[in-house]
């Protein structure tokens, strides 16, 4: 039922006259609370527990390390490029920082070095997309 004086919706039996309606945001909590809130029917008692022969595998030192090793062997082309434009920057911008000291051309050396080094970056990058991604035959 609307309420003429405010505009507002309000429940066909409202004791309180003067009660706010709910807004979007209680709506959208009840929400939000009602889909999140586990099952009813769902029991801490109900998980089902292992076998009598169930017996738990322990982390081992070498199990570590073979993760850890098989992770960085996947990683380490990742982590070669990252370096690769690291380094590619670091150079080109160190020969423009020289050059400029050099011959006295304080920003020019820099900025033609960055640009340098932009590009070196982008043939990379267009490097390591042709080698990473599927052959076509």
């Amino acid at each position: 039922m609307a309420d003429p004086e405010h505009g507002r919706d309000r429940p066909p039996n409202d004791d309180d006259a003067w009660a706010d309606a709910p807004d979007r945001f209680e709506e959208a909590d009840r929400d939000w609370a009602a889909k999140w809130a586990p099952p009813a029917d769902e029991s801490a008692d109900e998980v089902e527990r292992p076998g009598a022969g169930y017996r738990p595998t322990k982390a081992t030192p070498g199990a570590v390390g073979d993760a850890y090793g098989d992770g960085m062997r996947e990683a380490g082309p990742h982590l070669g490029f990252g370096m690769q434009i690291g380094a590619a920057m670091v150079f080109f911008v160190g020969v423009g920082i020289g050059v400029d000291r050099w011959l006295g051309t304080t920003p020019w050396g820099v900025v033609v070095g960055a640009v340098v080094g932009m590009a070196g970056v982008m043939a990379l990058v267009v490097r390591f997309a042709n080698e990473s991604s599927p052959k076509k035959k």
